[in-house]
């Protein structure tokens, strides 16, 4: 569902999962952001998470139209869902492209952003279990790839910063250090999401998708490397409006993540869509594409209202075969 701060190099609706894209990324060689993916040098902000299928629930764009996702490739710009579009879906004559969001017109944009961006130095552990936990913005067991934030050109993080400057991690100012996590056990995210124009352009989605944290499955390039059914995204501190959960499948553009609105249950993996903003989503993860994920990601999508994000937080992931 791109970029961010660590190593994020959108599942969100809108693209642009994730896939700040998802993708503002600040990590060093670990992940990058969803919509632009490339990492510093161990897993600093997300270089282009952005969601997936960003875009607000207000207005989506069609299927036919839409902004592109960011591309940068920087770990904190990531690409945007920039894409998503509104939950309730439009005409189909209209959307977003899938890697950015569409007019408001329409149902939604389509997922524009990857979760996230892999790092360019290997974390040297090895993918084992079915829980995730994280020790001071690295995941342990069933992933261990780096965190990452990720947000829109007019989207701001406040926290995480990057390295010891504390320097704001940006759409444009890409964070090459390790990311400051305010949590040793946890990936958080707060800033802000400003309103979507009444009239959202492909442009507005792309540069205002909403703000994305996430984690790569294993740096660099690495994959869950197991075949799972569900995925549960422990969270706190989950904003009003939407939220959607996303992953990213390696091989797939940066800007192209699969979404499906959070729940604090867990999640039937072949639910999870690059149109899950749609009324009727099509473009489902295969279930043999699942141990090729390569990142997962949270993204608060940008809406009608604007939007504060205080440290929403991942906490621990937990997949079921």
């Amino acid at each position: 569902m791109r970029k961010s701060i660590r190593g994020v190099s959108y599942l969100a609706t809108g693209a642009a999962f994730v896939t700040l894209a998802l993708l503002a990324n600040c990590q060093p060689s670990g992940g990058g952001s969803d919509s632009s993916g490339g990492s510093p040098s161990k897993g600093g902000n997300s270089g282009n998470g952005g969601s997936s299928n960003g875009g607000s629930n207000a207005s989506g764009g069609s299927s036919s139209s839409g902004g592109s996702s960011t591309s940068s490739g920087g770990s904190s710009s990531g690409g945007s869902n920039s894409s998503g579009g509104s939950s309730s879906g439009g005409s189909s004559s209209s959307g977003g492209s899938s890697s950015a969001g569409g007019t408001t017109t329409s149902a939604g944009g389509t997922t524009s952003s990857g979760a996230g961006g892999s790092t360019s130095s290997s974390t040297g552990a090895t993918p084992t279990g079915t829980t995730v936990t994280f020790k001071s913005g690295q995941a342990q067991g069933a992933m261990v790839g780096y965190g990452w934030v990720a947000g829109g050109s007019l989207d701001t993080i406040s926290d995480p910063t990057c390295g010891p400057t504390k320097a704001a991690i940006t759409a444009t100012a890409t964070c090459a250090a390790d990311p400051n996590w305010a949590s040793a056990t946890s990936l958080c995210i707060s800033g802000s999401i400003p309103a979507l124009p009444a009239t959202p352009t492909s442009s507005d989605y792309t540069n205002n998708y909403g703000l994305v944290v996430g984690v790569n499955a294993n740096d660099p390039s690495g994959t869950l490397g197991q075949a799972f059914s569900t995925i549960a995204i422990a969270a706190t501190g989950v904003p009003s409006g939407t939220v959607r959960a996303q992953v990213h499948k390696k091989g797939d553009p940066d800007g192209t993540s699969y979404c499906l609105a959070y729940s604090t249950s867990a999640m039937t993996l072949t639910k999870f869509a690059t149109d899950c903003y749609a009324s009727a989503p099509a473009g489902f993860l295969a279930a043999a594409d699942v141990a090729n994920i390569d990142k997962v990601s949270l993204e608060a999508v940008s809406g009608a209202a604007a939007v504060t994000v205080t440290s929403m937080c991942i906490t621990g992931i937990t997949f079921a075969k």
